[in-house]
C-alpha cells in the first residue's frame, strides 16, 4: 500500500544522461548476454525454465510475472529483472543433474555474489558503500540460514537506500540534518519540499533518467505483490510473504538495480 497521493507534474526537468563508461557497458553486456541466451534456447530448455518458474510461483506470485516476461514472441521487449534472472539461470548448464537445479539457491553461490559485489564496487557512490556492502552480506547470510523475516526488511531498505544515495550524488536530493529535500521541486505538494517516501524518490529518479521506470523495484503501483505489500510488511501488518521466494525476488531486484546504477556515477 502506498501512503502518498499521486500527483501530476508537467514542468520540464533537465535529465542527466548516463555516462558512457565501462561500468555502464558491463550492465548492458549482462542484459545482452541474457537476451542472446533466451534467443538460442531450445524448446525443451524453454519449457523446463517455464515449469521451474511456475513451480516457484506457488509460493511467490512474482515468478509468474517473470515467466510471462520470458515467454514473449521473439523480438519482444523483455523486462530488466526477467533478463537478469535468465542471466543467473544459465548456471543450470553447470549442474550435474539439471532436474535438481534450484534457482532459489543461486544467491548463496559464488557466481551471484561475485557479480553482485562487483557491480556494487563499480558504483562508487559515497561513504555508505562499505556499510551497505556489510548489510547486504548479512542479508545473504540470513538467506542461507533460511531466516527470511530478517533478510526481507534489510533488502527492501537497501533498495530504497541505494536510490537515495544516487539521487543525492547526482544533486536531485539534498540532505539537511535527517531530512532529504527535493532540489528541483519535482514532486509538488510537499511541505518544505521534504521527501518522505520511496514513491517520491522513484518519481524524481525517473526525471533524472527515464530508464528507472524499467526497474521493477521502483514501479510504485499495484502490478506486483512484491511492491504492493512492501509497506504493510515493513510496518508489521502483512505476515504472509516472509518467504524464500520473496527474498529471492528482492535479491534479483537488488542486482538489477545495482547493475544499472553502476553506469550513472556522479
Amino acid at each position: 500500500m502506498i501512503d502518498d497521493d499521486d500527483f501530476d507534474y508537467d514542468a520540464p526537468v533537465t535529465r542527466i544522461a548516463a555516462h558512457k563508461n565501462e561500468a555502464q557497458q558491463a550492465g548492458k553486456i549482462i542484459l545482452e548476454d541474457a537476451q542472446q541466451y533466451l534467443d538460442t534456447m531450445t524448446a525443451g530448455e524453454h519449457s523446463f525454465l517455464q515449469k521451474h518458474l511456475a513451480k516457484l510461483a506457488h509460493e511467490e506470485g512474482y515468478f509468474q510475472v517473470l515467466a510471462e516476461a520470458l515467454d514473449q514472441p521473439e523480438g519482444s521487449k523483455i523486462a530488466n529483472d526477467a533478463l537478469n534472472v535468465l542471466y543467473f539461470w544459465q548456471l543450470v548448464n553447470d549442474a550435474d543433474d539439471i532436474a535438481q537445479f534450484d534457482l532459489l539457491a543461486v544467491p548463496t553461490g559464488e557466481f551471484f555474489q561475485t557479480e553482485l559485489f562487483k557491480a556494487l564496487d563499480d558504483m562508487q557512490v559515497d561513504v555508505h558503500q562499505v556499510q551497505r556492502r556489510n548489510i547486504i552480506e548479512q542479508a545473504l547470510k540470513l538467506y542461507a540460514q533460511g531466516i527470511y523475516a530478517g533478510c526481507i526488511p534489510m533488502l527492501y531498505a537497501q533498495l530504497e537506500g541505494l536510490l537515495t544515495d544516487v539521487l543525492v550524488a547526482k544533486g536531485f536530493l539534498e540532505q539537511k540534518d535527517t531530512k532529504f529535500l527535493d532540489v528541483h521541486k519535482i514532486v509538488p505538494g510537499l511541505k518544505g519540499n521534504e521527501i518522505k517516501s520511496l514513491w517520491h524518490k522513484s518519481k524524481i529518479a525517473f526525471e533524472m533518467n527515464p530508464y528507472f521506470a524499467e526497474l521493477a523495484a521502483y514501479k510504485m503501483d499495484s502490478s506486483s505483490t512484491v511492491t504492493s505489500t512492501r509497506h504493510n510488511m515493513l510496518h508489521g501488518t502483512e505476515l504472509a510473504h516472509f518467504t524464500q521466494g520473496r527474498s529471492f525476488v528482492l535479491f534479483l531486484w537488488l542486482f538489477s538495480v545495482i547493475s544499472f546504477m553502476r553506469g550513472i556515477k556522479p
